[in-house]
């Protein structure tokens, strides 16, 4: 895909991430303080989306295309839910909506999620994760990725003595073995998977989706958001030097919403690392992740894994809120209510545009008794421990 990284990019960008064969290339225009909701509704996609791509300047305007995934209901899970394997667990994925004249349709839902448990046959395991896909071909990359991973990781040589080792060899392997699999070169996913042995974890994080630890206030009711993982921006001071000394244009996020980009071929990813996105890695995307170790602590209550259809309008703590306020923190309730305020996020913000929406829950204690212990990891690259 050239040098075109390197070129100037306008602020009309148009996004490519939408309901597969969207082939619209209508360029936007940027809001402006006090427009109505049409004319919003007209930029979300450059504000939003994952993929951006600047249109050509005599492109002909093209009708959309549009496929349907399931009807207008409400926020009720679809197939893409994975089954949450042990009473403390809980998960929920909802299909996106895309605006079309008169109102809304589902479209394809290119989140994936896992929740596993017991874990490579250890009762004292369990791996969950979420996998935000983006791009023409995503879903099939985030499927590809949850069919993949999981037992790649369970039967990595590293992975009992060092997990944290395992999990970085393993998402770079699962994104070269991608490319036999699926056209990545401009489709690919967010990775945020998440290993607990006992009451130690270990984190692997590709992207902007994200885990977050609740931890009771001492002597209140009050939980306390911790991020566990850091959203891999382009603009992100490390990641930017490493995508500008590949020769890669990163533009900054914009007064209207929009996020931060790094270009290539006229094409704009929101996240410095992922799973895919082959053609971008020319120029500093990377699948490799950061990994980090946390320790379970007494007053930890709720870990929750969730793409960035929660985190885009949703602060870590508003989402600590969220679960709070259910009493007994059953983990389908806290579920079902993060997705439900979410949605409400979405619908006041973007009217009849909703990015797909998924969270994986694990109330503590997961386990009534751990019946073994965690191994030290001697890991061969630095990992720094979390210490929320």
């Amino acid at each position: 895909m050239g040098n075109a990284c390197a070129k100037p990019v306008s602020t009309h960008a148009e996004p490519l991430k939408e309901t597969n064969g969207d082939d619209s290339n209508e360029p936007t225009s940027m809001p402006m303080e006090g427009a109505s909701h049409d004319s919003k509704a007209k930029t979300f996609r450059e504000r939003r989306l994952s993929v951006a791509q600047k249109p050509a300047t005599d492109a002909p305007r093209r009708s959309r295309r549009l496929s349907v995934y399931g009807g207008l209901g409400g926020p009720q899970s679809d197939p893409s839910t994975p089954i949450p394997p042990v009473m403390a667990c809980g998960a929920q994925s909802i299909a996106g909506l895309e605006p079309v004249p008169g109102g809304a349709v589902q479209k394809i839902n290119q989140d994936r999620a896992v929740a596993r448990y017991p874990f490579a046959g250890d009762k004292a395991s369990f791996l969950g994760g979420v996998f935000d896909g983006h791009g023409r071909a995503g879903e099939k990359v985030s499927q590809y990725v949850i069919d993949t991973l999981p037992d790649e990781l369970a039967a990595h040589p590293s992975f009992k003595a060092d997990p944290g080792e395992a999990l970085r060899l393993t998402f770079m392997s699962v994104d070269t073995s991608l490319a036999d699999h699926v056209d990545a070169s401009v489709s690919g996913t967010t990775a945020v998977v998440c290993l607990i042995r006992g009451n130690h974890m270990w984190l692997a994080n590709s992207g902007d989706s994200r885990v977050v630890m609740c931890r009771r206030k001492a002597n209140t009711n009050k939980l306390i958001a911790h991020d566990l993982t850091v959203d891999q921006k382009p603009d992100t001071p490390a990641e930017m030097k490493r995508i500008l000394a590949r020769g890669g244009h990163v533009t900054p996020a914009g007064a209207n919403g929009s996020p931060s980009r790094v270009w290539h071929n006229l094409r704009g990813l929101a996240m410095a690392r992922s799973i895919g996105d082959h053609a971008a890695a020319t120029v500093g995307v990377i699948a490799e992740p950061e990994v980090t170790e946390y320790d379970i602590m007494d007053d930890d209550v709720c870990l929750i894994i969730a793409s960035d259809g929660v985190w885009e309008l949703l602060t870590s703590q508003q989402v600590a809120d969220v679960v709070a306020d259910v009493q007994d923190l059953d983990p389908m309730t806290i579920c079902n209510n993060i997705v439900e305020k979410a949605s409400r996020e979405w619908k006041t913000e973007e009217g009849d545009y909703r990015d797909d929406i998924t969270v994986v829950v694990l109330t503590f204690p997961w386990l009534e008794s751990y019946d073994t212990e965690s191994p030290t990891s001697e890991s061969n690259v630095d990992i720094p421990k979390f210490e929320a």
